[in-house]
């Protein structure tokens, strides 16, 4: 079976490709480990907790990464609302 070609095209995407391939080593090495019987088991386990990081640490590099560029594009600009005339209005002379 030839290997397909893996051409991230951001570097989000070869982060978590990296992160992707981690796991299926350590999902190997589960698999190669486990005790005759149990591989199902000691695989579904492995994915069940590390499957749920792998999801979180995908989450928080897609976010880190929307930050990062948002902070490099400047905040977007919103109007800047103005008072009513009669707040903006001098006040008057005070007589006692």
């Amino acid at each position: 079976m030839t290997q397909p070609a893996l051409n991230a095209q951001s570097p989000l995407q070869s982060q978590i490709i990296q992160m992707a391939l981690e796991m299926a080593q350590k999902l190997e090495e589960t698999a190669n480990n486990a005790t005759r019987g149990s591989i199902v088991d000691a695989c579904e386990s492995f994915l069940l907790d590390q499957g749920r990081q792998f999801l979180r640490d995908a989450l928080t590099a897609t976010l880190h990464e929307q930050i990062d560029r948002a902070e490099k594009k400047g905040a977007l600009p919103v109007p800047a609302h103005a008072g009513t005339p009669a707040d903006t209005r001098a006040p008057g002379l005070v007589t006692s």
